[in-house]
């Protein structure tokens, strides 16, 4: 069984899946060697179709001739660099006008993510609770012209004070197949795989999806996927085998 799963996954993809994916030049701004190495690996690694080069600092991304598709920019609070004056993000206002930027941050705080988007991020990526393949998925959203911030419970509380009619959802109102499903997507999890552990055919995999999506009234599976983080623990989620 392992021979097949592993076979099934290095299947070419087809003609419709390279559509979908074309080439992202991306500009990764990380002044930690180590980090800066890894993210521009893994990104390799992970996704053929990035095209990833790295800067030290931003003046380097800056004076490179070529247009990226996407800037991301890592911040690392513990220098003093994003420390002085507490204004950490003035250079996004100049930077968001040449490319689309995403922010890489640890800091899981809602005035920081507010004075990113103000200041021109498109994106704010959570180093410690997001999986490559979501982080992969929110880039995707940016350059086709979304804008992404993660769905914490500060943020879920407020958008239900304001709307009585608020996407905040639970548990309860998803059967325990649904459950499964939104637990993988959680992870971010290719259909193929979902319906591989879970014992099911992928258009099921899909309906499963679009169920969820109606209930969560969200608008796309990667936003699905973040709101799924504050519903579900993020460790030992749900597991299961079996019919529909």
């Amino acid at each position: 069984m392992e021979r097949y799963y592993e076979e099934y996954l290095r299947k070419p993809a087809s003609d419709d899946q390279s559509v979908r994916k074309p080439m992202t030049s991306i500009g990764l701004v990380d002044e930690n060697s180590f980090t800066r190495e890894c993210i521009t690996r893994s990104l390799k690694e992970a996704d053929q179709s990035l095209d990833t080069v790295a800067f030290k600092t931003l003046d380097e991304c800056v004076r490179e001739a070529r247009d990226f598709d996407i800037i991301i920019l890592h911040i690392h609070y513990e220098t003093e660099h994003y420390k002085k004056n507490g204004k950490q993000f003035d250079v996004l206002k100049e930077l968001s006008v040449i490319s689309p930027v995403v922010i890489l941050c640890e800091i899981d705080s809602p005035n920081l993510m507010a004075e990113a988007l103000e200041s021109g991020a498109r994106g704010y990526i959570l180093t410690g609770s997001t999986s490559l393949e979501l982080a992969i998925e929110i880039i995707r959203l940016v350059r086709a012209g979304g804008t992404f911030v993660p769905p914490t419970r500060w943020f879920l509380q407020r958008a239900n004070q304001k709307d009585t009619s608020s996407r905040v959802t639970t548990t309860q109102q998803f059967t325990p197949r649904q459950m499964a499903v939104l637990d993988h997507l959680r992870l971010g999890k290719a259909n193929k795989v979902i319906a591989y552990e879970l014992a099911m055919s992928e258009s099921t995999v899909k309906v499963h999806i679009r169920n969820i999506m109606k209930k969560m009234k969200a608008t796309n599976r990667t936003e699905v996927a973040c709101r799924a983080q504050t519903l579900l623990p993020s460790e030992g989620g749900i597991v299961g085998k079996g019919e529909t």
